[in-house]
Formats: C-alpha cells, sequence, structure tokens
C-alpha cells in the first residue's frame, strides 16, 4: 500500500491544478490508478462457487495479489454515459487455467476500451457508475480477449478532478488466458475543453443577379431506314458569334450540351462520311419552362453496317491493335479498320447486294478469315451485320492446329475446296515475312506404323508444295510427318481419331 500512496500524492498537484468548474458532460480527461490483479479468487469461484468461497473465507488476501499501474482515458458522451480506454502494466507470474503458475515472473499488459454508465452525473460529489469493457492480455506468449462487467464509485474533488475506485470481474473468451478479479483506485483530471460549435448567424441574402437563360440541348440521332438509334454520330452545335460545340453520340444515339446560353443554334452530325439532316434551335426555344431542349436529327445511309469483334483465341478476351481488312469480293473494294483497344470491337460499312471476306492482320497472330454477304438482306429491316473474327498468338515454339485442312481418305490429296486454313496460312505467312514454319502432318493409331508414317509425311508436303504455289518461299517451310506418335486425344473412340488425324503448324523464328 505505501507504493500506492507514493504514486497518489505525486500525481495529484499535477492533476489538481487543471481542475475547473464541471460540464454536463464530462471533457477530455486522463487519469493515473493502482490496481491488484487476483487470479487466485477468481479459479476459485470458477471450481466452486462465490457462496463457497465467501462461506470459506477462501477471498484472496491483499498481500497475496500483484499490483501494477495503469492509464486511464475519459471522454463524455452523455452525461452518463462516459467512453473509457485504459492501458494497464503490471509484473505477475501468470496463474493459468488450469491453476498453474506460469513459472517466471513477466509483464501482463492490459489494453481495454469500453464505457462508465453513471447512475448520478459529475455534478454529484459521489457518483456510482457500473462498467462494461472489452479487454485484451497479453503476457509472454499467451494472449486473449475477456468482458470486462464492474461496478465503481466516482469522487468529484475539485470539479474537474475525480477519484475513481473499480471493481472488474474480467471473463476470458480465449482458453490461453484466465479469468480474474481486478480491483483499482486512482485520480483523473480533465485536459482539455469539448469543443463547442459556435452558433451561426445568418445574415440577409445578398442580392441575387439577373439570371443567363440557359438550358440543356439534347440530340437524339436515329437511322431512316430501321428508327434505331446511331451511337458514334459526331455532332456540331453552330451558335452566334462562332461557338461551337462538339460531341459524339453514345450508345443509346444521344449527346447533350448543358447549360447553354440562349440563342440562334444550327445542329447537324455526320457518321462514317456521310451527314444527319441539319436542325435549328431559335432563341425562342430558351423561353419555355422546361429544363431542356430536344433535337431530333436522322441519318440516311443505305448501306449495312459491320459491327465486329476480335477475339483472341489464346486467351478468349477481345484483343486490339489489329488491323482489319474488309474485302467486298463483289465489287473488288477493300476497307481497313483497327479494332479498339480495351473492348476489341471494329465498325465499318458495307454495300448491299455484295460477297465480303474478313481478315485480322497483327505481328505474331494467325487471323481467321471470314465470309459474310448483304445479299438478300433488307435493308429497312436489318442495320447491323455482327460479325467476331477470331486471332491466335503464334509464339516461336509453339503449335497451332490447322482444323479445316481436309484430304482426300488415306491419301494426301488436298481437298482444296473446302480446306480454308490453307487460305488463313498463307494470308499469315505474308504478313509476317521473317516467320519460318515446320508444317506437321499427324495420323491415328489405326493400319500399320510404317504407313502412317509414311501418309503423315506426304499429307505435310503437300501443304508445303500447296503454300509454295501460292507465292511462299519455300526456305520458309518444313515438311514433317510424326504419324501416330503425337496424339491429342484417345485413339479409342471414333471422335478422338478424329482429331488426331491432323495439320498443324509451328513456329520456328
Amino acid at each position: 500500500m505505501k507504493i500506492y500512496f507514493t504514486f497518489i500524492l505525486s500525481a495529484c498537484c499535477f492533476l489538481f491544478s487543471n481542475a475547473q468548474a464541471p460540464s454536463p458532460v464530462k471533457n477530455p480527461t486522463i487519469g493515473l490508478h493502482f490496481f491488484y490483479n487476483d487470479f487466485t479468487t477468481a479459479q476459485r469461484i470458477n471450481a466452486n462457487s462465490i457462496g463457497y468461497v465467501l462461506k470459506n473465507d477462501q477471498w484472496n488476501h491483499p498481500n497475496n495479489m500483484e499490483g501494477g499501474f495503469g492509464i486511464d482515458y475519459f471522454q463524455g458522451l452523455t452525461k452518463n454515459i462516459d467512453l473509457i480506454g485504459t492501458f494497464n502494466s503490471s509484473w505477475v507470474n501468470y496463474l493459468l487455467p488450469d491453476n498453474t503458475l506460469f513459472g517466471s515472473t513477466h509483464f501482463l499488459l492490459d489494453l481495454n476500451t469500453g464505457a462508465h454508465i453513471k447512475l448520478l452525473s459529475d455534478k454529484h460529489v459521489f457518483s456510482p457508475f457500473l462498467v462494461v469493457k472489452a479487454n485484451y492480455s497479453s503476457y509472454k506468449n499467451i494472449s486473449g480477449f475477456s468482458l470486462l462487467p464492474g461496478a465503481g464509485l466516482q469522487i468529484n474533488l475539485f470539479k474537474e478532478a475525480f477519484i475513481l475506485a473499480t471493481f472488474e470481474y474480467r471473463a476470458a473468451l480465449s482458453k490461453s488466458i484466465s479469468n480474474q478479479l481486478y480491483y483499482s483506485i486512482g485520480i483523473a483530471t480533465k485536459i482539455a475543453n469539448r469543443k463547442i460549435r459556435p452558433v451561426k448567424i445568418v445574415e440577409p441574402p445578398l442580392p441575387v443577379p439577373a439570371k443567363i437563360n440557359t438550358k440543356d440541348i439534347v440530340i437524339s440521332v436515329s437511322d431512316v431506314a430501321t428508327g434505331q438509334p446511331l451511337p458514334y454520330v459526331d455532332i456540331v452545335v453552330s451558335g452566334p458569334e462562332g461557338k461551337k460545340l462538339s460531341g459524339s453520340t453514345d450508345a443509346d444515339g444521344k449527346v447533350s450540351f448543358n447549360a447553354v446560353s440562349a440563342g440562334d443554334y444550327t445542329v447537324s452530325g455526320m457518321l462514317n462520311n456521310i451527314n444527319t439532316m441539319a436542325q435549328t434551335v431559335s432563341i425562342k426555344n430558351f423561353e419555355t419552362n422546361d429544363n431542356q431542349i430536344n433535337v431530333f436529327l436522322t441519318h440516311n445511309d443505305p448501306r449495312f453496317t459491320l459491327s465486329g469483334v476480335v477475339i483472341n483465341i489464346t486467351k478468349n478476351i477481345p484483343e486490339g491493335g489489329a488491323e482489319i481488312n474488309v474485302t467486298n469480293e463483289t465489287k473488288s473494294s477493300i476497307t481497313a479498320k483497327q479494332s479498339r483497344a480495351g473492348d476489341g470491337t471494329f465498325r465499318t460499312q458495307l454495300e448491299a447486294e455484295s460477297d465480303f471476306t474478313v481478315v485480322g492482320k497483327k505481328a505474331s497472330y494467325i487471323s481467321n478469315i471470314e465470309r459474310i454477304t448483304t445479299k438478300g438482306l433488307n435493308r429497312s429491316a436489318t442495320l447491323y451485320v455482327k460479325l467476331e473474327l477470331g486471332i491466335e498468338e503464334a509464339k516461336v515454339g509453339q503449335s497451332i492446329v490447322l482444323n479445316k485442312i481436309y484430304f482426300e481418305v488415306d491419301k494426301s490429296v488436298i481437298n482444296t475446296a473446302f480446306s480454308t486454313d490453307l487460305d488463313k496460312l498463307i494470308q499469315f505467312l505474308k504478313d509476317n515475312p521473317d516467320t519460318r514454319l515446320e508444317i506437321q502432318g499427324h495420323t491415328d493409331n489405326t493400319g500399320s506404323l510404317a504407313l502412317n508414317n509414311s501418309l503423315s509425311q506426304t499429307r505435310a508436303n503437300s501443304v508445303v508444295d500447296y503454300l509454295t504455289k501460292n507465292g511462299i518461299d519455300s526456305r520458309r517451310l518444313t515438311a514433317k510427318g510424326y504419324g501416330p506418335s503425337v496424339p491429342v486425344d484417345s485413339n479409342a473412340t471414333a471422335e478422338g481419331r478424329a482429331k488426331n488425324r491432323r495439320v498443324e503448324m509451328k513456329v520456328l523464328q
């Protein structure tokens, strides 16, 4: 107890020096306290009951308890509720949950937070309160959480200085820590005043200047033949004194210009190098009560719109930065477009009653060749022709199956009418003039090994011969037959054998 009184007396000079008149809600306050940890009584209560401990005089005596010091911080929430945070430190030999001592003395650190629920406010000399807190304890390699119900008494000394005595029961939530009784007494004083919001002085409003008459102009563009909304239309709003506003329509065929000053304007648009109809907005349109002026434009293009997306077959994601060549086979014309970064989309116009081939071009990629037609399509019912174009990475060392190369049964004669991957292969080699390929022939295991090895080699030779006859330098090509030695599926089923009979290209350089 001598330690406690020395602690209290040394703290009083500092704490009392800040004492001032109390406020209804406690100001930010700091406190110092001395405490005792009582593990023994808590263990006895846990093993028997509190009545048994009291009846048999087994309550632990202070001389057998282990003490420590702590710091408190208080902040009033209401006049009857104070928020509290506490940090405690004591030097103990920890009594474990199985009622054995840890075996060595070490610091026990506690950090808890919660509230004091006061039965009487700080205006009374004696203010009893209930304690509700949560605690975290750490002792060497032992740590855990506990709940802290309890009670206490606050004695108001010098208005803003307090003596606080508390009793808590620390109920362990973790199996590694012990239940505990806790007794403390300390003193506290405020360290700052609560912030009081200043009263706002309402001044009379200043005169409002005359409002400039402005409105939003919302422009919608649609296709004449189908009535569908048109995105990507470039819109220009021309006004007085050379004023110009520009923008593009969104997926719904709309674009909005906000807070446009009153005046006379001309609204026009362009898509695919064809102008929309033009509309005028007069200054009288700004005199209505509506917040916006709606303008409707139409666009008349007899062509169809190819709406495409490039897909990276290897990763199954959109691929941007690919050059798309759209060839009108009927009229012998070609259009080049670029797939957009991010979503891989591209758009171009298609003439009516025509056949088209679409192929992509990107370094180290091989592109499918797609064929589409507008023959038989009714422009008044159809605006968009949709297409998904697949391209595949062709890195050095990578093999790619060419599924659409067909041979006569058990022969190396190519059926060129249906072998569309030959054109795909020629286009890839033309677009990548420094690339060298190994053309591989593969078979299933039907028949003799010698026959299959020979057949795979002659089929690979046939593909190389076809490529060289169509302008590819033979020095860039190597033919190799692998027979049935590299299957990609089981030869036990007809479907598996069909997959194993294939031609592949492998990038050598």
